[in-house]
């Protein structure tokens, strides 16, 4: 379960941007809520989708984009040693933060044990980095980082008191110690949480997990489960995407999709017909690598976070994913959705908490800031939501000028 993250200084965030799913003390739509056990301090308890507005180029993708290339380094798939960190994109824009460090933490449950990690960066190494955890209510230092001189090309850990017994061992300046703990150095404590972090589900928009071979890396699992795609074929049927079935076929490594859509003579079914995948739509096939990951976060349990979740997708689709998150007999584990979007559709004050929403905006010197529906005190759980913001009551929509300065000379004919 996700608490509170925040980072700073990452592209246009120039400051702190603070998000959290820790619900306010509203009683509205209980259905909304999850709730987790843990071993010393009770039960704690979140928010299962939380939504996130703004205008385009206001921030809100950086969110996504920050967590996708976060985890990818917890699994140590880009970072090589002695080169740039991927992860560090400072803000560009002012003098005093295009070379500074950025900072980053997460608070979340995992195993029943509430966890605290954080890491600061610059561009070529870690400055610092922790984990805490609260097994007994208190808080414990499970690790922390110990800087080497510059010119070591590793650092090391001190790992707290309550792992007395483990050795220090070296790590390049460029590598999370998080990341040793998944395979390398299983320490139960500090390795389930960095299993859980690893395990986050994250679509950085379509087109740019295909560059990355995401696409190729979730129909590897998909094929690998043949449980779960009668599961996905059902699922699409299920959304009119006018697909049949489709069938997963390994080639050189890779996985192929080829869709099957029912072949007609006069007006009759006469069979199926194959068509491959990617001469699918784009919502078509945005929507199958999406209920890749659905299934992922549902079956594990681990949150799922989506940047631009309407791209291509009618707002019954988008309604229908939400639906699936708040069903407490669908989703069995609570998991979590985080998702940035456009459709107004979804700010429904019948299904969604005022707690829910989030939005982003940029100032005039470039820098983005996030803030939630609850900041404003004279909004109540009734408020329309979707009414009130699209008459900019509170902020995140795009700043328009007069169609006719930009078409027409000196606003004149």
């Amino acid at each position: 379960m996700i608490l509170n993250l925040e980072f700073k200084n990452y592209r246009s965030f120039k400051g702190t941007c603070s998000f959290t799913t820790e619900p306010t003390s509203s009683k509205a739509k209980v259905e909304n809520l999850c709730e987790v056990e843990t071993k010393a301090e009770g039960n704690k308890k979140a928010l299962k989708i939380s939504l996130i507005f703004g205008a385009n180029a206001s921030g809100k993708t950086n969110i996504i984009k920050f967590l996708y290339g976060f985890r990818r380094w917890v699994l140590n798939l880009d970072n090589r040693v002695g080169e740039d960190i991927a992860l560090y994109q400072p803000f560009k824009f002012d003098s005093a933060t295009a070379d500074a460090p950025i900072e980053f933490s997460m608070e979340f449950i995992a195993q029943r044990v509430r966890y605290k990690y954080a890491v600061c960066f610059s561009r070529l190494q870690i400055e610092s980095e922790s984990l805490i955890s609260y097994p007994n209510g208190k808080q414990t230092l499970l690790y922390e980082r110990t800087l080497r001189p510059k010119d070591k090309e590793s650092d090391t850990i001190k790992f707290g008191s309550s792992l007395s017994t483990s050795k220090p061992f070296n790590v390049f300046k460029n590598q999370l110690l998080i990341s040793k703990f998944l395979k390398d150095t299983p320490c139960e404590p500090i390795t389930n949480a960095a299993k859980y972090l690893a395990d986050m589900v994250i679509s950085n928009g379509f087109h740019e997990d295909t560059v990355l071979g995401e696409d190729k890396e979730i129909l590897r699992w998909l094929y690998s489960r043949p449980d779960n795609k009668k599961m996905l074929a059902e699922f699409l049927a299920f959304a009119d995407t006018g697909l049949a079935d489709f069938q997963l076929e390994k080639r050189s490594g890779d996985v192929e999709v080829t869709s099957q859509h029912g072949l007609y003579k006069d007006g009759e079914n006469i069979g199926k017909t194959d068509l491959p995948l990617k001469e699918e739509s784009f919502g078509t096939r945005a929507l199958f690598i999406i209920g890749c990951h659905i299934l992922q976060a549902l079956q594990s349990g681990s949150p799922f976070f989506v940047d631009e979740m309407d791209s291509g997708l009618h707002s019954y689709i988008t309604q229908l994913i939400v639906d699936i998150f708040r069903n407490g007999r669908i989703n069995k584990k609570d998991a979590q959705l985080v998702f940035t979007t456009h459709d107004v559709n979804l700010l429904d004050q019948n299904t969604i908490r005022k707690d829910q929403v989030w939005f982003t905006e940029k100032d005039k010197f470039g820098v983005s800031e996030m803030f939630t529906l609850s900041d404003f005190d004279d909004v109540r759980e009734d408020t329309l939501f979707a009414k009130w913001y699209l008459n900019n009551k509170f902020g995140g929509v795009p700043s328009l000028q007069s169609l006719e300065k930009l078409f027409v000379e000196d606003g004149k004919k």
